[in-house]
Formats: C-alpha cells, sequence, structure tokens
C-alpha cells in the first residue's frame, strides 16, 4: 500500500510539489514569527544579564518593554536605593527607541548611561575600538551594529534633532545597541533629572532574590524583577503575545487543513475510476482510506521537512538582511510547527478520503 502511495504522489508531481510547499511554507512561517518574538524578548533578558545587575527597578505598573522608554523616575532615587542593604551598586539608564539611523529604518534600543556608576555596577564597556564616553556628544555602538551600518570611530549621527560623534566601538551583547551619556539624552529629550529605569547589583548574585524582597520593602509599588527573570516574565506578561501565538496556530491549522483538502479532493475527481477498479477488484472502503490517508500522510511529512529547511534559510537570510535582529529556532516550536503542519493536513486529507472509500464500484467505472 505504501508503495502505490508513493507512486501515486509521484505520478502527479507538480500537484504534490506544489501541496509540500504550501505546508512547508506554513511550517516555516510559524517557526520564524515565533523565534522572531522570542528571540527579541529573549534578547533583552540575556542583555541585561550581561550587564552584570541583579535587579531592575521601574516604575509603577511599567511594562518591561513598553515602560522601559519612558523616562519618569528622578536620578535622586540612586541615595535611596543605596541606602537598602545588601546594595553593592546601583546605576540609572535612560533607554530610548531609535527608528531611524543614516537615513534608514532602525529599531534600536540607545542607553544613555552615567558612565561613573555604570562602570561601577558592570565594569565598564567592553570597548574594541575609540574610547568611551567622555565629552558632550558622545556615542558608543556595538561592533553588530558598527558592522551592519559601516559606522566608524569619529563618524557623525543624527538622533533626536542633534548630532552626535561615534567615539567608540564596544563589544556586542550586552545593554543597548548604542550607548549615550545620560545628561545629553534627558536634555534632548526633554527629561533633565529622569531616568527610564535603575540597574542595581547586590553583594553576591546569590542574594539577588534577598535583595528583590529589600527593595520592594522599600519602594513599594515599585516594579522590581530580578534580572534572572526579566526573559520569563516578558514572555508570561508581553501584552498581547499570547494571543498572537494561538491566533497564528490556529491559522497554520486552517491553512494545512485547506491545502491538503483541495489537493486530495482533486486528485480523487481525478482517480475516480482508478479507484473503482480497485474497488472491483476486492479493494474495501478500509482499504482505500488508509490509502488515501497514507499519501496525505506523506505529503504532510515531506512539507515538514522542507518547513524546518526553509525556516533555517529564512533565518540566515533575515539575519543578513537585519542583523540586529534576534530569530531564535527553537526544538519545542520546531515540534509544535510539524505537528500543527500533520494534524491540519490529516484533518484535511478526512473528507477526500471517505469520498473515496465511498465511490460506488459500479458508478465509478463509468465515470468519464
Amino acid at each position: 500500500m505504501a508503495n502505490l502511495a508513493t507512486a501515486n504522489l509521484m505520478h502527479r508531481k507538480t500537484r504534490t510539489a506544489v501541496s509540500v510547499t504550501a505546508v512547508a511554507l506554513q511550517v516555516a512561517t510559524v517557526m520564524l514569527l515565533i523565534g522572531l518574538a522570542n528571540g527579541t524578548l529573549g534578547a533583552i533578558g540575556e542583555r541585561l544579564q550581561s550587564v552584570g545587575a541583579d535587579v531592575i527597578l521601574q516604575p509603577p505598573d511599567a511594562s518591561l518593554i513598553l515602560g522601559a522608554t519612558q523616562a519618569v523616575m528622578p536620578e535622586r532615587l540612586m541615595d535611596l536605593i543605596r541606602e537598602v542593604p545588601g546594595v553593592r551598586a546601583v546605576t540609572p539608564v535612560l533607554n530610548w527607541h531609535v527608528s531611524q539611523l543614516k537615513g534608514s529604518p532602525e529599531s534600536l534600543n540607545l542607553w544613555a548611561i552615567d558612565s561613573g556608576s555604570f562602570a561601577t555596577l558592570s565594569g565598564g564597556l567592553d570597548l574594541v575600538a575609540g574610547h568611551g564616553l567622555a565629552a558632550e556628544g558622545d556615542l558608543v555602538v556595538d561592533t553588530l551594529l558598527a558592522a551592519s551600518r559601516s559606522l566608524r570611530v569619529g563618524e557623525v549621527l543624527h538622533l533626536l534633532n542633534r548630532d552626535f560623534r561615534v567615539a567608540g566601538i564596544s563589544r556586542a551583547g550586552s545593554g543597548g545597541r548604542i550607548y549615550a551619556r545620560l545628561e545629553d539624552i534627558q536634555q534632548a529629550v526633554g527629561t533633565p533629572g529622569r531616568a527610564s529605569f535603575f540597574l542595581v547589583k547586590g553583594r553576591t548574585a546569590r542574594d539577588a532574590a534577598e535583595l528583590a524582597g529589600a527593595l520592594e520593602g522599600r519602594f513599594a509599588g515599585y516594579k522590581i524583577t530580578p534580572i534572572a527573570q526579566v526573559s520569563k516574565a516578558l514572555q508570561d506578561n508581553a501584552v498581547g503575545l499570547t494571543q498572537f501565538k494561538r491566533a497564528l496556530t490556529a491559522l497554520s491549522v486552517v491553512a494545512s487543513f485547506l491545502v491538503v483538502l483541495l489537493a486530495m479532493y482533486t486528485a480523487i475527481l481525478e482517480r475516480t475510476r482508478e479507484i473503482g477498479i480497485l474497488r472491483a477488484m476486492g479493494a474495501t472502503q478500509a482499504w482505500v482510506l488508509r490509502l488515501v490517508m497514507i499519501e496525505s500522510a506523506w505529503v504532510c511529512i515531506g512539507g515538514v521537512v522542507a518547513g524546518f529547511g526553509l525556516a533555517v534559510a529564512g533565518r540566515l537570510a533575515l539575519l543578513h538582511l537585519f542583523p540586529a535582529e534576534e530569530i531564535l529556532l527553537t526544538a519545542q516550536w520546531a515540534a509544535r510547527a510539524a505537528a500543527l503542519g500533520l494534524v491540519g493536513g490529516l484533518i484535511g486529507s478526512l473528507y477526500p478520503a471517505l469520498l473515496a472509500a465511498r465511490l460506488d464500484p459500479v458508478r465509478a467505472l463509468t465515470f468519464e
């Protein structure tokens, strides 16, 4: 039976190729879109962890994503935070979203920092060229952004309606893509003496939970999150992300269902006489049903395998075009995408399979 199913698929190569491609595109789309969402959120947590802080302190009811660009916290809170038992270092960060760079649209986080307190907490910027934020208008960009946009030390960039100069290039993977002096960005965006959040470092990394508890006791109502929990908190609380995943899952099943339904239905119509001959030779309804389902399964399996390849190729292409983006392809979502393609396809094949199984042999043999 498996050989007959394979022969039927190979006999109609164009339809089989189109069906496999459609399932593959559905699998790859799910993997890439979810990978982009998870990668972006995961990168935020990883970049925060790389700074060396243990806790992030934000305004009340702030979002880890949207609230991070609101410069509403007074810098003077630094002195109060230092008084909390267990605090070793604290630094303010004004996080701002850069939507355009060198005339091209971008989506980058700019971190405006106080160089002294930031160096105490993190050890300072890991520079590979140039120098740090020493003078007014200085910027430091990371190696990934510098390479993707051909930025050089000494180059002038127009941001926030004023000119800045690239003073140095730091190793990528920590904090923001761009660093600037806190006072420069405060002046540029009209928020003097304000920050988006504070990064706090405890005396030891093991005391992060205890430190967060101490800060919550002192700053009741503020959003206080251990850095190690940021990635999970982003996944759990990102507005609309759960709904997006559910909608994408539903659309994936529907797409596979319709593709396989249409392909197998037209195949049954074309093979009516062939099925009539099989029935006349003694093939049972169950046998015909299994034959169609096996053909559908091969289409879905081929689509899943091709989808994995498309997802990997798509990730490489997107990272080449947009190096600053993060796309995380995980085994968990690969398995889910495969299951969605298989389930949707097999459900879609049920009606054509039942239709083929119930064909009357006499009428099928006279079908034109």
